[in-house]
């Protein structure tokens, strides 16, 4: 049979098995809703200050952590179908390993869609402050279902070529915790270890999911301090608060807000006019950057995808070798 007629058969066999499979979708369904819930009402409509920049960070930035309890779910799943495979379908020659993992990956499809719906209703509208056009929201939602394929991809390629569910378990948590500490959020990028910055945050795929959210989410927010935000300063000789501060706001202090100008004391600074000042301190310059993280991030979910055939490749290679 023609591989694009397995292919066929076996994504649709794939579908069937897995819409049967209650218990799992139902397990990952409930676990990106009770997480959107949380992280939502957690961070309940932040206001427009300083101090809510950061919320409106953390709360984006927390997204990334529903990837470990899916994909500590579906690698046993994967691995179990994966040896019934390598035990009677590839001993028999019944059809391809090609077929078989396009059927694993695909038949993952609609439930990663539905998952981004649900999380993407129950955080983003609790939040409330994040913007409702339909340019940034949608752009948004689409950037976490490119996560959501994302973190699939990276738990079936672990999940490939590991012996064992143990195995993999273990793996996990290297891979996801490096890939948290160096995506610019723990630590910024101008504070990264120069080892780590030049290669390590650039080859980091949830690095552009959070830069693309954040960018989204927070660039051009109006920022208004709260009183014990202001950085209060006295003007020298008389002079205004606009012409005391004017060559530092011509240079370093380009992003600052000054919002008594004509006083002459007790300057009130605010340390940021909008989100994008914000945003510059973590690396995103210009609001382009949104939608080129866009689409490095479709390149990373490719290439993830592209591993679990090349990973499985080698698998069938090794299998070959010690039969």
């Amino acid at each position: 049979m023609p591989l694009w007629e397995q292919t066929k058969i076996v994504t649709h066999r794939m579908n069937v098995a897995l819409f049967r499979n209650t218990n799992y979708v139902n397990n990952k369904f409930s676990l990106h809703i009770i997480s959107a819930m949380l992280n939502g009402f957690s961070f309940w409509r932040p206001g427009p200050s300083v101090s809510a920049l950061n919320l409106k960070m953390f709360t984006i930035f927390n997204f990334v952590f529903v990837a470990p309890g899916v994909i500590n779910q579906l690698q046993p799943l994967f691995i179990q179908r994966r040896d019934i495979y390598d035990t009677r379908e590839k001993k028999s020659k019944m059809y391809s390993w090609v077929a078989f993992v396009t059927g694993l990956i695909v038949s993952e499809f609609p439930y990663l869609c539905i998952c981004a719906v649900l999380y993407f209703a129950c955080w983003y509208y609790p939040v409330w402050r994040l913007p409702h056009e339909s340019s940034r929201s949608g752009a948004t939602f689409f950037m976490m279902l490119i996560y959501e394929l994302i973190y699939t991809g990276i738990g079936q390629f672990v999940a490939a070529y590991s012996p064992n569910p143990t195995f993999a378990a273990l793996v996990n948590p290297l891979i996801i915790s490096t890939l948290v500490l160096f995506c610019g959020i723990f630590v910024p990028y101008l504070q990264l270890n120069v080892f780590w910055r030049y290669w390590m945050y650039y080859l980091n795929p949830f690095n552009y999911v959070v830069s693309g959210m954040l960018t989204f989410g927070l660039w051009g927010a109006k920022v208004t301090c709260n009183e014990d935000e202001f950085a209060l300063l006295e003007p020298l000789n008389g002079t205004t608060c606009m012409e005391y501060l004017s060559d530092y706001m011509s240079g370093a202090g380009s992003s600052i807000n000054l919002v008594n100008p004509d006083a002459t004391s007790a300057c009130k600074v605010c340390q940021y006019t909008d989100g994008s000042d914000f945003l510059r301190n973590l690396n995103i310059m210009n609001y382009t950057t949104g939608w080129r993280d866009i689409g490095i991030s479709v390149i990373f979910a490719i290439s993830g995808y592209a591993l679990v055939f090349g990973l499985m490749k080698l698998r069938t290679k090794a299998s070959k070798k010690a039969e």
